[in-house]
């Protein structure tokens, strides 16, 4: 399905369909002077040139004052990370709220990602601190100090690119909006759902598993910072399988492993 974009004194919105933008024609949020982007297109062209196609012709009604649009921040011509919608809240209707089991997927993803980041830079922390002639003492706090920043900077920042999204939630399309306009949200609020997270957490995990029952699908977390997670395209259905099955069964295999090392220790 074509997607379109409309650019309006070098800023950006969308991406809407055919009928959204016959709506905003109809409606005249969209004007006959604004320009329609579509993927692949070298440039924006006028809407009024290519009224025609879509079976419209420009509103004679006077032009209404819209809010400002959000500068942006790149060519013009390129599609935002982010929908943002000048149309009805009826548009609002047709965004899908991430799952439980998705969002639980993208999770276990992340987690990959900071254990396999971690203990990479662990093994250089180590290396360097042998060849210099240092020794790392047990129970010195500040290996859980560095990777508790880590984890911050690594869910703050990514969140609140302009992908919207960690690693683990690009995977599957998810993206991290305000809830209020679908719109990125600032390293602010990226921080303050990153601490909500752990109250989640802390709150013997009840703040995840709300979730399924609240609307658009929210945790805590959701509600602390205002946020909501939207699936921005289809995801792979089986990779959410291979995740899950891996976030469980792999917890298990270990910890049968355990036991039986422990029997196998006691026994002797």
């Amino acid at each position: 399905m074509t997607q379109y974009w409309i650019v309006r004194d070098g800023a950006r919105r969308g991406p809407y369909k055919e009928s959204e933008i016959l709506e905003g024609i109809e409606r005249s949020s969209v004007r006959a002077s604004d320009l329609l982007w579509v993927d692949g297109m070298a440039q924006a062209v006028p809407i009024k040139d290519v009224m025609a196609n879509f079976g419209s012709s420009p509103s004679s009604e006077p032009e209404p004052t819209l809010e400002p649009l959000t500068p942006a921040v790149s060519s013009p011509y390129r599609p935002p990370a982010a929908r943002v919608d000048d149309f009805p809240q009826g548009a609002f209707d047709t965004v899908e709220y991430a799952g439980f089991w998705v969002r639980f997927a993208a999770s276990l993803l992340d987690a990959l990602v900071m254990v396999g980041f971690a203990v990479l830079l662990g093994l250089m922390i180590g290396l360097l601190s042998a060849s210099l002639g240092f020794s790392v003492r047990k129970g010195n706090v500040w290996p859980n100090v560095i990777a508790l920043g880590l984890s911050w900077l690594y869910f703050a920042t990514l969140e609140s690119s302009e992908r919207c999204a960690t690693f683990g939630k690009r995977a599957f399309h998810l993206q991290v909006l305000r809830d209020d306009d679908l719109e990125r949200i600032g390293f602010l609020r990226a921080s303050v759902r990153w601490i909500g997270r752990w109250i989640s957490t802390l709150m013997f995990s009840i703040g995840y598993l709300m979730q399924p029952f609240t609307p658009r699908k929210r945790a805590l977390h959701d509600y602390i910072a205002g946020t909501v997670v939207v699936v921005q395209e289809p995801y792979s259905r089986a990779l959410v399988v291979a995740m899950v099955a891996l976030g469980t069964i792999v917890p298990i295999i270990v910890a049968v492993m355990i036991g039986i090392g422990m029997k196998t220790f006691v026994g002797r």
